[in-house]
């Protein structure tokens, strides 16, 4: 029985120290897992590898900051313990959501501001330009094009028609003048005008131009009205 005893106790012992051995050899396995956050993909592969690690991608997921193929989150968590051999498993970015840039072309530029806005862009620079075919105020291009892909928040700018361009006369003396002839001369010039008739404050001849606006000698287009006073 004593004999018997003792070989217990050896076994006791050899289990013991079995096991003691098997935990200090899978301790000896286990690698602290490195804080993968914002790193590239490459570099966290060549990472993992080094210390014996697999990487598993869980999947891709847009993100407003982190540019494609940026680590976004890990399990198991930086420092935890992890036996070689086993996964790291990663989302990746996919970078920041791209959206397409609203078609602008044939909108009133104040709508298309809207839409800009509406479409998650900023409205940057507003240019004009004299244009025969294309109605004032409207816009008839547009950078970046219509469909193309932007992230959110980018700046399009917009070409806006100022309408066909402006003839601009100087205006003529009017005063003096009988009416009559004071109409056929703004007339000639494609101007618009309105005939005011008053009575002279001062000595004039009747039905004479005794006034006008603009004066004479300032500049005048087809868009301004101009007045012409005739004595009563």
């Amino acid at each position: 029985m004593k004999g018997l005893g003792i070989f217990l106790a050896l076994a006791s012992v050899g289990v013991i120290s079995a096991v003691a051995v098997i935990a200090l050899l899978l301790r000896q396995e286990e690698v602290r897992v490195p804080d993968l956050a914002g790193q590239d993909l490459v570099v966290t592969i060549e990472t993992l590898n080094q210390l014996g690690l697999q990487l598993k991608i869980e999947r891709r997921e847009p993100h407003p900051s982190l540019s494609r193929d940026r680590i976004v989150s890990q399990v198991p968590s930086p420092g935890s313990a992890l036996r070689k051999g086993r996964p790291v498993r990663v989302v990746v970015s996919a970078g920041p959501s791209e959206l397409q840039a609203p078609h602008l072309s044939g909108e009133h530029y104040r709508k298309a501001e809207v839409m800009i806005r509406a479409a998650g862009f900023q409205a940057a620079s507003v240019t004009r330009v004299w244009s025969d075919d294309v109605q004032r105020d409207t816009v008839f291009a547009q950078d970046p094009p219509a469909g193309t892909s932007l992230e959110k928040g980018a700046r399009i700018s917009i070409l806006v028609s100022s309408g066909k361009k402006k003839q601009v006369y100087v205006m003529p003396r009017l005063i003096d003048r009988g009416p009559e002839e004071a109409v056929r001369t703004t007339d000639r010039m494609g101007l618009q005008h309105r005939v005011i008739t008053r009575t002279a404050g001062e000595p004039a001849s009747p039905r004479q131009v005794i006034a006008q606006k603009p004066a004479a000698g300032h500049p005048v287009t087809a868009d301004d009205v101009v007045e012409i006073i005739v004595n009563r």
